[in-house]
């Protein structure tokens, strides 16, 4: 039986980078608020047009380093072709078993990448199936309480927005990370959409944004498929004074 190391929260990663995109702020602010923090990416991102798997491995340990996590980890699906099977469901069972976290975070279900959104139904069925105590992968069955979708390309309604505004300039440091794709001062071979300066400027428009619907600086989105529950809604509303 494998060793088991609780983890507070996952990202679970289509590829390198997303998730430092989609959720690097939550994941910088819960650090510094004492919880664990892990990526699990799900493949290694080789068929990506610009940069191979060497620099691509440099990156992701470098953007690692600036979030601080307590681990990072690879799945190895096969890029583009992320299927909801039973040898990959095994995967994310696996990692959601061993290190038992009690908030996981995934894509949201609608996406520009196919990756993206096939990585959102293998992970809600795997997180699922992780809490069947008869489906038996020589550990103990478990299911995390709290399962949030972050946001990548698809802008969606948010079901509330985190304040992320003192942890930006390190959540984008971690998405300048991969300079073999995005916009910086590596050559690229091929000038994608993400390659371009635009896509900074539209990724930093939407936190501030998203900042400004909840008066901060800067602000991430989470959809969540539950009702959320407030005890006290003069205090929890207190930011709007």
């Amino acid at each position: 039986m494998e060793k088991i190391v609780d983890i507070d929260i996952i990202a679970f990663s289509p590829h390198p980078d997303d998730a430092e995109m989609g959720c690097g702020g939550l994941l910088l602010k819960s650090k510094d608020k004492g919880y664990s923090t892990g990526i699990v990416d799900i493949t290694r991102a080789e068929l990506s047009t610009n940069g191979d798997l060497k620099s691509r491995a440099k990156e992701t340990l470098e953007a690692s380093k600036i979030l601080k996590l307590d681990l990072r980890e690879n799945l190895e699906l096969e890029d583009a072709n992320i299927k909801n099977d039973y040898e990959s469901r095994l995967k994310v069972v696996g990692a959601i078993r061993k290190y038992r976290p009690k908030m996981v975070l995934i894509p949201y279900f609608t996406d520009r990448h196919p990756d993206h959104e096939n990585s959102y139904k293998l992970l809600k069925d795997a997180i699922f199936i992780s809490g069947l105590p008869k489906f038996e992968n020589g550990m103990d069955f478990y299911r995390p309480k709290i399962v949030l979708n972050y946001m990548l390309h698809h802008e969606f309604e948010p079901s509330f927005i985190v304040d992320i505004s003192n942890y930006y300039d390190d959540k984008f440091k971690a998405v300048a990370a991969y300079k073999s794709q995005f916009y910086s001062d590596v050559k690229k071979k091929v000038m994608t959409h993400i390659a371009s300066k635009y896509f900074f400027d539209i990724i930093n428009s939407r936190h501030r944004c998203l900042g400004l619907k909840i008066m901060a600086e800067f602000g991430e989105a989470y959809h969540i498929d539950t009702i959320v529950k407030i005890d006290d809604p003069i205090k929890y509303f207190d930011y709007l004074s």
